[in-house]
């Protein structure tokens, strides 16, 4: 009797781990690149990017944070730093649709200004959402403030705001990830993109082949692209 109830404990066993790692309602990963170019420039770029999310019944909340340093070792100075860290709460009121509120916060070496940060609200639904592909899409509204550098004014103004994330897993351990992120006001309007290939080394290290572009069409007029390769992890 005692070997029967053990061997169908044994085979419940498989059935209540994959119900454990279902839930997990904590996730996230970490990506970190590192550049080195010499010769006629001698300079170091590092690149980290944290991107996490919690699940609690109809709430998700995600917190993503990267920063960008490039420094000129010929020089000793840093000729580009740029931080950036969002929070977004979401309401999951229907399986596919949900109300969210955002605030974000950067520092831009090559904008005239200290730094600017977001506080936005809106709309949002899942598109798709199947084992191996997923598409979100965030449409809403809010407000933009600005510190000058120079002066140390703040300035705020009205801003639209629109957010896609993409995720399509390919093949096994293999995936391809697209963020992108509008913000529209009056001054100017910022466009964000990240265009990520994943390729699973281990079972929570991977490889990153990374496409960032960063277009602000206001007094700054930045047009920005950065390339990386670097290593992924995940959280399990």
């Amino acid at each position: 009797m005692r070997i029967v109830v053990g061997t169908v404990l044994l085979s419940l066993l498989p059935v209540c781990v994959r119900a454990e790692e279902a839930v997990r309602p904590f996730t996230g990963e970490v990506d970190v690149a590192y550049l080195r170019s010499t010769g006629s420039s001698n300079k170091e770029t590092f690149k980290g990017r944290l991107d996490t999310q919690y699940v609690n019944g109809s709430w998700t909340h995600q917190f993503k944070a990267e920063g960008t340093n490039e420094s000129d070792n010929d020089t000793g100075l840093r000729t580009s730093e740029r931080y950036l860290a969002l929070e977004k709460s979401s309401w999951n009121f229907t399986p596919r649709d949900y109300l969210f509120v955002k605030s974000q916060y950067e520092k831009d070496q090559q904008t005239d200004y200290d730094y600017q940060a977001l506080l936005a609200a809106g709309y949002g639904r899942k598109v798709i959402k199947t084992d191996t592909m997923l598409l979100n899409i965030d449409a809403g509204a809010g407000t933009r403030y600005s510190k000058d550098d120079i002066t140390g004014k703040t300035d705020d103004e009205a801003v639209g705001n629109l957010a896609l994330k993409y995720e399509w897993t390919f093949r096994p351990g293999g995936r391809l990830t697209e963020d992108a992120s509008m913000d529209a006001g009056e001054t100017s309007t910022v466009v964000r993109t990240r265009t990520a290939l994943v390729f699973d080394l281990t079972d929570v290290i991977g490889l990153t082949v990374a496409y960032e572009t960063k277009n602000d069409d206001g007094p700054s007029e930045i047009e920005d692209t950065l390339t990386t390769v670097g290593l992924n992890y995940r959280f399990k």
